[in-house]
């Protein structure tokens, strides 16, 4: 039994395991929106935004290891783009899409140049400050903003002259634009470039001495991070047609470096994972709304101690002291010591 369950997990990580997984996943994804209701396809496009979201925090925090607290207000700077440029002149969607994505790319820009200099903790302080000046200014700029009251009246998602308003549509469109972003992340992070991120966020004197510049690597991942965050507010004013300074706090950027932490830091597939638990488990705990906060908090606390590096995360964010892998200590301890007085015997 115990050789089987071996086969089967040996395989499952093969490449053949890994091709069959996704082929089956992909599939899923195709059927689902034809053999689900109306709310089951809002809850998967919800989760395909937020994916953006966390896949483009990984990057920043993941893999270069900056700890960004702000990145709602990064996903807010998008959707504002966009909807100012629909609803004030007339821009289409896919002009304000791009807009959006380069505009908010810049403002990580200039977030990121000023803290070269600081550690991590008082990087994740410039960026709360970034999240409470933002939505300072958005609800005060009311001939531009709309103020608290919002933007509304925004126009559906449209590539190319085409309108998404079908829910199965939206869905498509939304799959392929994440799927798309998958491949280009994961391509980054693997790449020359992505090992760079990796050597920055483990040993950033040891970066140094390779040859590598850690504060060129730095700008361009928080550069690359917000891009995406920059699209995913896009989509999501276009998306919902309507947008407020509340949907952009200081509580979502932490629910989005939660997701982060959840599925795993350094782990692009991780990222989808957490986004999935945390848009999918409100709405199945809906009846105990009241204890949602209580009841995220004790799954965090206890992945922090079974499993520190997250559901897929890399072995670099592990610790050797943890509680997890000081049970796996002990079992290995007492199966040695059992073995060993069986011999005796």
């Amino acid at each position: 039994m115990k050789k089987k369950i071996t086969t089967w997990t040996s395989f499952f990580k093969s490449k053949q395991g890994k091709r069959l997984f996704l082929v089956v996943l992909f599939a899923g994804l195709i059927v689902l929106p034809f053999v689900s209701n109306t709310l089951v396809k809002r809850i998967a496009s919800t989760i395909f935004i937020y994916s953006l979201l966390s896949m483009g925090n990984m990057v920043i925090g993941g893999f270069t290891g900056m700890l960004n607290l702000g990145h709602a207000a990064f996903w807010g700077v998008g959707a504002y783009i966009t909807a100012i440029l629909m609803t004030a002149y007339n821009v289409p969607f896919t002009i304000a899409f791009l807009a959006s994505g380069i505009g908010t790319a810049l403002v990580g820009l200039l977030i990121a140049i000023p803290c070269l200099r600081l550690a991590t903790d008082f990087l994740s302080l410039i960026t709360i400050a970034f999240s409470y000046v933002f939505l300072a200014i958005v609800r005060n700029w009311m001939s531009v903003t709309k103020g608290p009251q919002g933007i509304p009246g925004i126009s559906c998602i449209n590539f190319f002259g085409i309108d998404f308003k079908d829910p199965i549509a939206i869905y498509f469109v939304l799959l392929a634009i994440t799927v798309l972003s998958y491949i280009i992340i994961s391509n980054i992070t693997k790449s020359k470039f992505g090992r760079a991120m990796q050597a920055t966020r483990d040993d950033e004197l040891g970066a140094r001495s390779a040859g590598i510049k850690p504060n060129q690597i730095k700008i361009l991942s928080f550069v690359i991070g917000t891009f995406f965050a920059g699209l995913a507010g896009a989509l999501y004013a276009a998306y919902i047609g309507y947008i407020g300074p509340n949907t952009f706090t200081f509580d979502t950027s932490t629910t989005i470096f939660q997701m982060c932490i959840l599925g795993g830091l350094g782990s692009i597939p991780g990222a989808i994972v957490g986004t999935v638990f945390f848009v999918v488990m409100p709405e199945v705990i809906r009846t105990l709304a009241v204890y949602r906060v209580g009841v995220g908090g004790i799954i965090m606390l206890l992945l922090m101690l079974f499993r520190p590096q997250g559901i897929m995360g890399s072995r670099a964010f592990a610790t050797k002291d943890g509680l997890q892998e000081r049970l796996k200590n002990w079992l290995i301890a007492r199966r040695v010591t059992k073995e060993t007085a069986q011999r005796q015997e």
